[in-house]
């Protein structure tokens, strides 16, 4: 697909903007293009976006922007570039890079100008643009060189991308306005020259959905009112002083928490929380409109203040005010407000619509969407609204049939009301699990709905029979403590036992060539939690849908994680797997999984599909199971 879109952008004075979930998978896309180029005889210059919290050679080590946002991030790197090019004006050298004091971290007071900046600013772009379209190149090395030259790769990556035939990027650099506005001026073209592509489209419908949702955590609320004891309290109109202000502001919030949220989350009444903070401050709307914009004048002051102190320019009180001030906006139908008790105290307004973000697609000249588990097609098409007459092509796998065996257990299941009212199953489960995994003789990724089910499974008498070193994900986990364990399994000799989470970041985000893994079990089905956040997007698609909801809702996205989480053993033509369904609902899904048959003779199977091969790990030994950190 993608050398003739090359092709076809080049003889028409396009660029392609292809969109990535994953830095693995802009790393593919910059290899394939340089192979393309070479192939061809001609150098193609690709070049991979990042945002400037993983990019920022200057702030990488000031302990302080742990936790910062892009926005303030981009303030930060904005005065630190206006003085780096004064002084560049001026004729003062900058100093090269700070050396690291013993503690490890930088102060932030500290930095003034940007010396990585001052070097992209003086450096030949066009030389440089002619190496990186070497084939040779790769993202790494590319991260690598810039280091290396002291130069920012942030700002130079957006250089690079006006003369590049490709660039890649993260999604929310096309789907937020403000920066998709950016995006179109490094690249220099309009959306009527951009041919999009959006890798593992699957994802987008929902990602929309978070970057439109407007959260309102209970605990900003509880920051802004530290920020004012700490600033000093001060009066509102009427006598009404700040403190107070947030003091009722939480007690509102907790008690449409209290009421409306359940076990998890609940449904708020239209205008519930107007009238609580009307209710609560015995005034009209148009007083706390007042007090609001009071507030969003005083944070203003106050982020100022610090980014002139050259710290962080954040303020909570800020961020309350201009969320409640805009908070009537998020009604019916496109937005649903919710109350939330877990996994945070929140009011949420949570987007509906995935359709009002994605309008720019519509305006590109062309825009391909891929994935392997993108179908059901139609509903994809219609949750982005996309055009009725959009092209829908649906392949058959590249790999061998042959290669692959499904099974069901037709006698077990994690149906909630099955587990709940027999506590024996989840006994019968883990002893099943663990049968299972001793047959087979191979590495085996064992996929459970939720962390907390396989939690329930291990103490329930799992753990106790899992192989020896057996690998337990953690929910706590952090990615590069994840990439470590994982690559400890996959260089691991002989057979062993991953347990992760479908729908998670190893059922979807890995890969696992070869040998690393060449068998999968789907403990039960992954169908989305029935929260009410579900519920009221299944009502808002049955209405746009003429009754589909529940299979938009619910039955596309429990398919999608079958296949993703089936999909990690199979990455090639010569690669060979099982995949187990413990669940006899599998059969539903028996018409987008070729060849499911019910599980019987387990042993006998595996025997001939992977010849003689024998368990390398010893017999499962109790208390062995590795975990990366603690499950919370």
């Amino acid at each position: 697909m993608l050398a003739p879109l090359l092709e076809h952008a080049e003889a028409a004075g396009h660029r392609v903007l292809y969109l990535v979930r994953t830095h693995a998978q802009e790393a593919q896309v910059l290899a394939e293009t340089r192979a393309i180029g070479a192939r061809a005889g001609r150098p193609i210059l690709a070049v991979g976006l990042a945002g400037r919290q993983s990019r920022c050679l200057l702030l990488e080590n000031v302990a302080e922007m742990r936790g910062a946002t892009a926005e303030e991030y981009g303030k930060l790197c904005g005065d630190r570039k206006r003085i780096t090019r004064q002084s560049i004006q001026e004729g003062t050298l900058l100093s090269p890079p700070p050396e690291l004091p013993e503690s490890g971290s930088l102060d932030l007071q500290d930095l003034d100008g940007c010396p990585y900046y001052a070097r992209v600013l003086q450096a030949d772009v066009e030389s440089l643009a002619d190496r990186f379209a070497d084939r040779r190149s790769t993202a790494h090395g590319y991260e690598e060189y810039c280091r290396s030259e002291n130069l920012c790769p942030y700002e130079l990556s957006k250089l690079l991308a006006g003369r590049a035939r490709l660039v890649t990027a993260p999604y929310a650099f096309f789907f937020h306005p403000r920066i998709r506005s950016a995006l179109l001026g490094w690249m220099g073209v309009g959306l009527d020259r951009v041919d999009l592509v959006v890798d593992e489209a699957h994802n987008l419908p929902d990602h929309l959905r978070d970057l439109t949702t407007v959260a309102f955590p209970f605990d900003s609320v509880r920051r802004a009112r530290a920020e004012v004891t700490e600033r000093g309290d001060f009066a509102l109109a009427d006598g009404l002083t700040a403190g107070a202000f947030f003091d009722r502001v939480g007690e509102a919030m907790q008690g449409l928490i209290t009421q409306y949220a359940g076990d998890e989350d609940g449904i708020l009444p239209p205008r519930a929380l107007e009238d609580a903070l009307l209710t609560a401050f015995g005034g009209t709307s148009h007083q706390l409109t007042a007090y609001l914009e009071q507030l969003a004048a005083w944070g203003e002051t106050l982020r100022e203040e610090r980014r002139r102190e050259r710290r962080i320019p954040r303020s909570w009180v800020h961020t309350v005010a201009l969320t409640l001030l805009g908070w009537p906006d998020f009604e019916p139908p496109d937005y649903v407000k919710v109350a939330v008790r877990e996994p945070r105290r929140a009011l949420d307004a949570y987007s509906l619509d995935a359709a009002v973000p994605a309008a720019s697609i519509r305006e590109c000249h062309l825009s391909v969407h891929m994935s392997g588990t993108l179908a059901p097609l139609e509903e994809y098409r219609d949750a982005l609204g996309l055009p009725a007459e959009s092209r829908l092509v649906q392949l058959p796998p590249p790999f061998p049939p042959e290669h692959r065996l499904l099974y069901y257990d037709p006698g077990v299941t994690t149906r909630y009301d099955e587990i709940q009212s027999d506590p024996a199953s989840l006994e019968r489960l883990a002893d099943r699990i663990a049968e299972v995994l001793e047959t087979l003789p191979v590495k085996t990724a064992v996929f459970f709905p939720s962390f907390a089910l396989m939690d329930r499974i291990l103490a329930a008498g799992l753990a106790a029979q899992l192989p020896r070193g057996a690998v337990v994900e953690a929910r706590t986990l952090s990615m590069s403590d994840l990439w470590r364990l994982i690559e400890g399994f996959k260089e691991a000799p002989g057979a062993g036992a991953f347990l992760g989470v479908a729908g998670g970041r190893v059922a979807e985000g890995i890969d696992f060539p070869d040998e690393t893994l060449e068998a999968v079990v789907l403990v039960g089905l992954p169908f989305p939690r029935p929260t009410a956040r579900r519920e009221a997007l299944r009502r808002f698609l049955d209405e746009r849908t003429g009754g589909r909801g529940w299979e938009y809702a619910v039955l596309a996205p429990t398919q999608r994680a079958v296949l993703q989480a089936l999909g990690r053993m199979i990455r090639s033509e010569h690669d060979r797997g099982i995949g187990i369904l413990l669940d006899r609902r599998a059969v539903q899904f028996a018409p987008v999984l070729p060849g499911l048959l019910p599980l019987t003779d387990l042993g006998g199977n595996v025997q001939r599909f992977f010849g003689r091969r024998a368990r390398w790990n010893p017999p499962p030994a109790a208390g062995t199971a590795e975990r990366g950190a603690p499950n919370a």
